[in-house]
């Protein structure tokens, strides 16, 4: 009996040895661990179309889709069930002219705000005009793509990444134009101002006098988690964080070490000028979102020399299928996860998911089907999370 506490203690101790030792393991890094999306639940909408999800509300019962053929928005229950669909692009008091800069997002439980190419469009979720906010310039964009959000919304603000403030002055693009522009316009909902913030960073290879950049090469990404913004520019692999109190100078800089990412070499002229479509075709980083482990998921693309480029659309000029089949080998693709150290392979998808996504976090990741292969008469949504292969 007097036996038994010294054995029980002795238990303990290589208990928490064991604990000590396994906790102390080391972590590999993200470079050598093999990511995939592994889906576990799915919402079902009965609808014949491509439906692709938007936004899903702050509390997780409410999903904004929309048919982007249509341009119909559609608000659904957690079940699929739809609650409220209209259209709302159109000429007239109440619709929002010239289509879409990007997907629709939910500004608070009782408002959704669609960033089109004149301005903020508001609606109550059942589709009833609510506010509109028009800027004082002519908005313009150097590059658009409908499926990736970029719209921010913290407090009583919504930051996005509009261009064309200094158009008259300045034009679009050029040496004086990249030493005088803010990469962010933030409206302040309650007094309906808006405000150019954000200059590029004295760290960033765009903030200079010295040399033309494509204007497309810095498009403006952006993401938030908490009271810090982050912002990347589509050809150069780095991430800025901010405070929101702050915009002027980043907190933070995360140079991302992808295996390979095609940087596109300036011009020395005043502007940049008339581009070929060789310019476009650098690395991009298309879309990111902070994770709650402090870590980004990055929607990228590797992009093609000159060289490639040409080799490849000389193929396609024979062969059309032999050549995108190279250019998708070539021009690496696809979703990373990077911690501002290093970064994983290219995340694996099962068979039927889409490019279009809703982040909210690592256990929580939304695709839209890949519409290639689905021929229902309904849509699923997929929900998934980041697991160990």
């Amino acid at each position: 009996m007097k036996t038994r506490p010294l054995l029980f203690g002795f238990i303990l101790l290589i208990g928490f040895a064991c604990q000590t030792k396994e906790s102390e393991l080391p972590v590999s890094p993200l470079s050598e661990q093999n990511l995939e999306f592994e889906i576990y639940d799915s919402l079902v909408v009965d609808y014949l179309g491509n439906l692709y999800l938007a936004d899903i509300s702050e509390d997780g019962k409410t999903f904004l889709l929309i048919d982007q053929q249509t341009d119909t928005l559609f608000i659904t229950d957690s079940q699929g069930a739809i609650l409220h669909k209209y259209t709302k692009k159109g000429d007239g008091p109440g619709f929002y002219q010239q289509g879409r800069l990007g997907p629709p997002r939910f500004l608070n439980s009782e408002e959704i705000v669609i960033p089109a190419f004149l301005g903020f469009y508001l609606y109550s979720l059942s589709g009833e005009a609510t506010r509109k906010f028009l800027p004082d310039f002519n908005p313009s964009f150097s590059f658009i793509n409908p499926y990736f959000n970029q719209l921010i919304s913290y407090g009583d603000k919504i930051y996005y990444p509009w261009e064309g403030r200094l158009a008259d002055e300045y034009g679009v693009e050029g040496r004086e134009f990249q030493t005088q522009v803010r990469k962010v316009e933030v409206l302040d909902l309650k007094r309906g101002k808006f405000t150019p913030e954000l200059p590029f960073p004295k760290a960033s290879k765009f903030s200079t006098n010295e040399k033309s950049y494509l204007n497309v090469g810095y498009s403006t990404a952006l993401s938030e988690k908490n009271d810090s913004l982050f912002a990347a520019f589509r050809n150069e692999p780095i991430i800025y964080g901010y405070h929101f109190s702050n915009l002027d100078s980043p907190a933070s800089i995360r140079k991302i070490p992808f295996q390979e990412f095609i940087e596109k070499d300036p011009k020395d002229s005043d502007k940049f000028g008339q581009y070929e479509p060789k310019d476009i075709y650098g690395g991009a980083i298309n879309s990111f979102h902070r994770t709650e482990k402090n870590r980004f998921l990055v929607n990228y693309s590797r992009g093609l020399t000159e060289a490639e480029y040409q080799d490849i659309f000389d193929l396609i000029k024979k062969d059309k299928e032999a050549g995108y089949q190279k250019m998708t080998a070539v021009n690496t693709n696809g979703l990373v996860l990077f911690d501002g150290k290093s970064v994983t392979p290219i995340i694996q998808k099962p068979k039927g998911l889409g490019f279009v996504y809703e982040f909210v976090s690592e256990e929580e990741i939304w695709f839209s089907p890949d519409y290639q292969e689905v021929e229902k008469d309904y849509v699923v949504i997929y929900k998934t999370r980041l697991v160990q292969k």
